[in-house]
């Protein structure tokens, strides 16, 4: 991962670029049926690569959906900023209805990035209402956490507070748990900075259109 490269892969469905954090140069993956664009791709500035646009283009009517670039960030027990505050407390079944209706009060592209649909989650309450919730879910085993905050309780650290809460249950399940954002979301990038959260890499991945290599739509 540190020294980059190409590299071709059976059985996916998607190319994938994958830029840590101080490495010499991007990884970059995908079908062999592809392998000559990728090389292309590979002599591409960096932040150009991650962008996707020319890449997709190098792929032509084989690009589908470009998914990126995106921020990752992972925590252990030593990195996070702070205890949990006993202000949050985890979410119960009865609270889905207070989860719903932070949803519906947030914008639509918000809601839909930031993954809070479900349990185990952490939230923080004024009264009944449910300002801020961090939910947990899982990928390839490794503990994953979304993050939501309604629009007129910004700039209070209620995200931080969720968060932190969320991550430090999930360091019972693993002892690494991963936050991920768009790049373009400044706002979730610095919860996740001030949480804790210590970049890892940024990636992009874009599907590939049915018959063009991988062995699946792209979903």
């Amino acid at each position: 991962m540190g020294a980059g490269g190409v590299f071709a892969v059976d059985h996916v469905d998607h190319v994938g670029v994958v830029a840590v954090g101080h490495a010499t140069a991007p990884v970059i993956y995908g079908s062999p049926a592809v392998l000559p664009e990728l090389r292309a791709a590979a002599r591409l500035e960096p932040a150009v690569l991650l962008e996707g646009d020319r890449l997709a283009s190098m792929l032509g009517s084989r690009a589908g959906r470009v998914l990126g670039p995106a921020w990752y960030g992972y925590a252990t027990a030593d990195t996070l900023a702070a205890a949990p505050n006993p202000a949050v407390r985890a979410l119960a079944e009865d609270d889905l209805r207070r989860l719903a209706r932070l949803r519906e009060q947030t914008p639509l592209a918000e809601r839909d990035e930031s993954g809070t649909d479900g349990l185990p989650a952490f939230g923080y309450f004024d009264g009944p209402d449910l300002l801020a919730v961090a939910c947990l879910g899982r990928w390839h085993q490794m503990p994953t956490l979304g993050v939501l905050t309604h629009p007129r309780a910004r700039g209070r650290g209620l995200a931080r507070m969720v968060v932190t809460a969320a991550a430090v249950h999930a360091l019972t399940w693993r002892e690494v748990v991963q936050y991920r954002a768009w790049h373009r979301n400044t706002a979730s990038v610095t919860v996740a900075t001030r949480s804790g959260f210590t970049h890892y890499c940024d990636g992009l991945v874009i599907d590939l259109a049915p018959g063009s290599g991988g062995d699946r739509a792209p979903s």
